[in-house]
């Protein structure tokens, strides 16, 4: 039987920036073996000054530069080091929930709803089978494939890790279920002992760590409830700090946005925010929108950008956009712009040539 430990907040947890300890130390370890990542930061719009100013930076660009440091780099194991270099410390979320928790089951249960405070692209999801206690990492949100990948692993191995220290242990038994074929590097797992390693597994991209029953039941050696208490409401008030300062139609928007390639349907969008699609509609009608004006606006805000930024033919931004036809494309766009395509196009390089 299996029981399954839900997310205690309905509320979408879109966060668009990120503490730039997520770079700083795999740029760091990369330029220390002789690989330059200045070329990568900067086509994600980012410098070593940014990352050493310790100021939240945009998701997008982290992930723009992750998957520039993948590609440019050759290498496949970025995500492993990345999980090797990421430190618990008993002040951070992941830290006090691991190490304050009576077992590990109880640890895993209470960190899964506050994922997107660790990482805000990835989702967790804990459920007990047999007694045995399962974690399963998955994106949250839509993004590049390598980055998909380095982000799961490093929480793979970086959430191992901290469960040996939690522990007080060298190794331990356990499963890992990869979605994706095997890496050069696998045979890098060999470093966790007791750890059984499949790759392959297919589906999404996602991640599943099983440690059997009597690990996931033992007593944690550092247990204390006053500050498992302390930083569950620590917290849940982040959480709701988030969820007032965003509205639904800035979450709505931001998924559209972030999906280059697909033209999402309200069903789909409000699955990623977790919510229902009546949900969704009832929020964005109280915000006085709907789902289709802020969609439309995205693509019209899409074909601006394609126009004046990409040398793409008109026909081709409209078949990426969705468009059955060209004529469709052409006249929606100077309904809303006042001109053609090709006129909006014309102006948008005269200006950037003047």
């Amino acid at each position: 039987m299996q029981r399954s430990h839900p997310s205690r907040t309905a509320m979408p947890l879109l966060l668009d920036s990120v503490h730039p300890r997520y770079l700083v130390d795999l740029v760091d370890y990369l330029e220390e073996q002789g690989f330059s990542c200045t070329p990568a930061l900067r086509s994600a719009g980012l410098t070593r000054a940014m990352l050493q100013q310790q100021q939240h930076v945009p998701i997008a660009s982290v992930l723009k530069a992750m998957q520039e440091l993948v590609q440019s780099s050759g290498r496949s194991d970025l995500g492993f080091v990345r999980g090797l270099l990421t430190h618990m410390s008993a002040g951070d979320l992941s830290g006090q929930m691991l190490l304050s928790a009576r077992t590990l089951r109880e640890a895993l249960v209470n960190l899964a709803p506050y994922m997107p405070l660790i990482s805000p692209v990835i989702r967790m999801q804990v459920q007990e089978s047999g007694g045995d206690c399962i974690a399963e990492w998955t994106v949250a949100q839509p993004m590049p494939y390598d980055a998909c990948v380095v982000a799961l692993e490093t929480v793979l191995v970086a959430f191992h890790r901290h469960v040996l220290f939690a522990l007080q242990e060298r190794d331990v038994r356990c499963k890992v279920e990869f979605s994706w074929s095997a890496p050069a590097h696998a045979s890098r797992y060999r470093q966790f002992r007791g750890m059984e390693v499949r790759f392959g597994c297919g589906g999404d991209p996602r991640v599943t760590l099983r440690y059997p029953a009597d690990l996931a039941a033992r007593p944690l050696p550092m247990a204390d409830a006053r500050s498992l208490r302390e930083a569950d409401r620590a917290a849940q008030e982040h959480l709701q700090e988030i969820a007032q300062s965003h509205k639904f139609a800035d979450w709505v928007r931001h998924v559209l946005h972030q999906v280059e390639e697909q033209l999402l349907t309200q069903e789909a969008v409000a699955r990623l925010l977790r919510v229902s699609s009546k949900t969704l509609a009832r929020h964005l009608a109280k915000e006085n929108t709907r789902f289709g004006t802020i969609a439309q606006q995205v693509r019209e805000e899409r074909a601006c950008n394609l126009l004046a930024q990409s040398a793409m033919p008109v026909g081709d931004i409209a078949l990426k956009l969705g468009y059955a036809t060209l004529a469709n494309f052409s006249r929606g766009f100077k309904a809303n712009t006042g001109l053609t395509p090709s006129e909006f196009r014309a102006k948008a390089r005269s200006e950037g040539a003047g």
